[in-house]
């Protein structure tokens, strides 16, 4: 699908958050026409128009952009990444559209970054080690390429660099102990890194922040975090000197605590402090105006507007009776950035001295988000302790609620939106008013285990909680210790561990054709648990009403009980009005019945970008129709799947939504909306959604879009190899050495089916092959055993994409397998007759002639008996003499992460490997 395709399914249309980590990434673009103010929030670059309160979003990285800076015009804007495949990007602000993309395939991005005034070089510092500085003509021709390259021979990580505003030639940068004073003047980048010795001082000097020059003089100064700034001045000496030659003139403490940021306005220095100070310095350090009441927290960024102070120049100034200087925007490391008109500090108005709040955020992981079931608002939480409630129309924060020493870990609103239930790390729950976020209830848990998942029951009488020890807990709405005297408030029932792995979906649905709830959740174990609600209480506690292991191999990575059609009307199977859905780690979605059955009633493809599905959502659509599932992945990716579920690439797409982890996703009530959580970069993303842009048609036959999956293609070798062995198939069921005249209709019988799967390199189970023949018989309407099925080349092709293994077997799949049946944790080395016993024994166990002939087909004629093999094997020689895998050492390592080919706007069909 194409990237516009893409935009189309899933449209960024606001940043919830703030990237609190970097310094410097926020820029005041105001120019006194309008307020306009850039930052960066995961991997994208927000340029925020305060008035009219809109953002402009400017997507191209695929990773968190740590560093970005600006042209003193506010024209230009550079953002850089760091990561894989990193990226420097030049934006126009007045288009918002890139004009430059520069890679930087040669480094794993940079730590800062800054731009000449005249925006005509860039230069940065490198995050890889051995560490480099780079000078960058991006206008030029070559300017992809640095135009000068140096090393960086201090041993000391530089952190921070900075232009000399007077000389586009001189650079400095710093690290914790040393400060580099760079001049490319000559061609080539020269440097000077002077001592600092606190023999020379009446005091230690600390550790390095931020360094910065001061216009129109040869000083430079430099913030420590103890809270000093050292002033650097030119040598005095009767010889010939260098620009970048300095010394320490003096050390002066300016802020109690540590300077976290330096920057320069007119003739004055601009402090930034732990305390959340912003104070402003001349040039022999004298105090000239000092802002102490922002409240916002350490002070990462201070930039000011591009508008002149009028009589000033622009410059800041102070008369000795009134502080002159440009109004200016600070971001504080607790995830705000504030407006702070800079004629405050003339007057005694308390509340215009705080400045004002133009963005606000989380300051910690973000592992939360819950849409409201029938209002524009969404709950966001995470390990800052802070819950807000925004109003995702208007963009408004309407309530926020604090938990002193409590991380919020999952939020579920209750159906009908009474109620707003918080699981903590600690194993907490809370119960608040959806309203007010006023605290109604708390439970506290008889063991500490964090919460992972928290759900309600259609009718809003129960809420289950999952917690990462594998335990299901329920609460029910009624009276108090079930005492009909007491009041109705909800009461905790009980808890099961049932799981003895992490649970990976916990899910309420209904009984067929009532209203009683049922509960379900379904682990990493395997194992699908049902609960017995209608007898639970307080003194016999939570029971479970069944158990199934519904995986042989494949591990459930999410889960779905969804009461929409998913698949077409012939393939519901046991006609049951819902279904459950559940990923796996094989890269397939199952369906299975909610009966006590539990029949696998279809398998499908899923998208194999980013990772196994990790969470599926139904897309609310009008009425009960529904179009579409949201899933997402562990790491980064967020996508659409259209219904019908047939496996069908065309039918799925998917983009990097964020940086890293994708913690957290949730639909808004009319489904025109997506959230993603994205953890560490302590963002929230509001996408549109539109499932009809998501077609599966492009003027070629369904069949081919499968094809599109196959090594090679549909000219390829493997796709002739599979339509010869479908014709072979053909020739077999009709008898292979009968005289008589043969009739080729194109359709095989579906006993053919496991064998075709062999010949092609899928071996599937007895229990897969189970699954797949229940899939045909209920797509025919036949009852299995009853008549003989004949299917076509296409739906062969289908079932054989659909069910095949994603990625082939490889080293570490059969070591895993052998340790598991008991081999030498060391060694690996297994006793064969153990071996062989538990083949005969074991699961889907092989009877003595089952095992004879495979060691004929594997080694030949000559060798039918085990006792004929060697008497200790291990997984190599199991695969090398009995399998015949010729490249077993290196099978499996050349295989791509299909989410490292993932670009942010740009999806593609999967591509499956044997």
């Amino acid at each position: 699908m194409a990237a516009d395709g893409v935009q189309q399914c899933l449209s960024l249309q606001w940043c919830f958050g703030l990237n609190k980590d970097f310094k410097g990434v926020v820029h005041n673009l105001s120019d006194g026409a309008r307020k306009r103010v850039l930052y960066c929030i995961g991997h994208t670059a927000v340029i925020y128009e305060v008035e009219e309160h809109k953002q402009k979003l400017l997507q191209g990285h695929r990773n968190s952009i740590v560093a970005s800076c600006v042209s003193t015009d506010r024209r230009f804007v550079a953002t850089c990444d760091a990561g894989v495949d990193a990226l420097m990007i030049v934006w126009d602000t007045h288009t918002c559209l890139p004009i430059k993309h520069v890679s930087l395939d040669d480094s794993e991005g940079v730590l800062a970054m800054d731009m000449t005034p005249d925006a005509m070089y860039i230069a940065t510092l490198s995050k890889d080690e051995p560490q480099s500085i780079s000078l960058w003509e991006w206008t030029a021709e070559d300017g992809d390429r640095p135009k000068l390259k140096c090393g960086v021979a201090a041993k000391d990580l530089q952190t921070c660099i900075r232009f000399n505003t007077n000389d586009n030639h001189l650079i400095i940068t710093n690290g914790e102990r040393r400060v580099v004073f760079w001049s490319w003047l000559e061609g080539a980048l020269k440097y000077y890194s002077p001592a600092v010795s606190s023999r020379d001082f009446k005091q230690q000097v600390g550790s390095f922040t931020q360094s910065v020059f001061l216009p129109d003089t040869d000083l430079a100064a430099s913030g420590t975090v103890d809270g000093d700034v050292v002033l650097w001045g030119g040598v005095t000496s009767e010889k010939k000197t260098k620009a970048t030659d300095k010394v320490v003139l003096k050390v002066v403490r300016v802020h109690s605590t540590g300077v976290t940021f330096l920057s320069a306005v007119g003739g004055l220095l601009v402090t930034g402090g732990v305390e959340g100070y912003v104070r402003f310095f001349d040039h022999q350090l004298r105090t000239v105006a000092w802002f102490e009441e922002l409240n916002g927290g350490p002070v990462i960024s201070v930039s000011f507007d591009k508008s002149p102070v009028k009589g000033t120049g622009g410059a800041g100034t102070f008369t000795g009776q009134e502080f002159l200087a440009p109004d200016f925007v600070a971001s504080t490391a607790n995830a705000m950035i504030i407006d702070v008109k800079s004629h405050s500090f003339n007057t005694a108005n308390a509340e215009l001295q705080r400045g004002q709040l133009l963005v606000q955020g989380q300051d910690q992981p973000i592992m939360a988000v819950a849409a409201h079931p029938f209002l524009p608002r969404i709950a966001i939480a995470g390990y800052s302790g802070n819950l807000h409630l925004w109003e995702y129309t208007t963009r408004r924060v309407l309530l926020l609620s604090i938990f002193r020493n409590l991380l919020t870990h999952c939020l579920a609103f209750d159906p009908k939106a009474a109620y707003l239930a918080a699981g903590f790390t600690n194993g907490v729950v809370k119960i608040l008013d959806a309203s007010s976020l006023e605290e109604l209830q708390s439970f506290r848990p008889k063991s500490a285990d964090c919460v992972t998942m928290i759900t309600f029951s259609h009718d809003s009488q129960f809420f289950a909680a999952a917690d990462a020890e594998g335990c299901v807990g329920v609460y029910k709405f009624t009276h108090r210790a079930q005492d009909p005297r007491k009041p109705i408030e909800w009461v905790y029932m009980g808890r099961h561990r049932a799981h003895r792995a992490p649970i990976t979906g916990l899910q309420f649905g209904i009984v067929p054709y009532g209203d009683t709830a049922r509960l379900i959740s379904v682990g990493e174990d395997k194992r699908l648990i049902e609960y017995n609600l209608v007898d639970t209480d307080i003194e016999t506690g939570l029971r479970v009403k069944s158990a199934h292991k519904i995986s042989q191999g494949a591990v459930p990575t999410g889960f779905l009980w969804a009461s929409v059609p998913l698949v077409e009307d012939n393939e519901r199977g046991t006609n049951a009005p819902d279904a459950l859905v559940i990923s796996t780690n094989e890269y397939k979605v199952k369906l299975f019945s909610t009966d006590a059955s539990r029949l696998c009633t279809k398998t499908v493809l899923s998208p194999t970008y980013g990772g196994p599905l990790h969470t599926l959502l139904v897309v609310p659509g009008e009425g009960k129709q529904a179009e579409c599932l949201v899933y997402s992945t562990h790491e980064r990716v967020v996508g659409l799947i259209k219904f019908p579920l047939n496996g069908n690439p065309r039918s799925a797409m998917g983009l990097l939504a964020h940086p890293v982890e994708v913690s957290s996703v949730a639909v808004s009530f009319d489904g025109k909306y997506l959230f993603s959580a994205g953890g560490r970069d302590c963002c929230v993303n509001q996408w549109s959604i539109n499932c009809n842009a998501l077609s599966q048609e492009d003027g070629r036959p369904v069949v081919d879009h499968y094809i599109d999956t196959i090594e090679g293609g549909k000219e390829g070798e493997f796709m002739k190899e599979i339509i010869d062995y479908f014709y072979y198939a053909q020739i077999r069921s009709q008898g292979e050495e009968t005289t008589a005249k043969r009739t080729i209709e194109g359709t095989i019988p579906f006993t053919q089916v496991p064998n075709l799967m062999r010949a092609l390199g899928y071996y599937p189970s007895e229990k897969e092959i189970q699954n797949m023949t229940f899939e045909i018989y209920t797509k025919y309407g036949k009852l299995m055993g009853t008549d003989e099925i004949f299917i076509d080349f296409e739906t062969f092709l289908k079932l054989y994409v659909n069910h095949r293994p994603v990625f082939g077997i490889n080293k570490s799949n059969i070591e895993a397998a052998f340790a598991a049946i008991g081999a030498d944790p060391v060694s690996g080395v297994i006793d064969r007759d153990t071996l062989f016993g538990m083949l005969r024994s074991k699961a889907e166990a092989l009877h003595q002639l089952e095992v004879e002939s495979c060691l004929r087909s594997l080694l030949g004629d000559d060798v039918t008996r085990v006792d004929l093999l060697e008497d200790k094997i291990t997984a190599k020689a199991f695969a090398e003499t009995l399998l015949g895998f010729e490249d077993y050492d290196t099978a499996g390592d050349e295989e791509e992460e299909e989410d490292e080919e993932m670009d942010d706007d740009e999806t593609r069909s999967p591509q499956n490997s044997m």
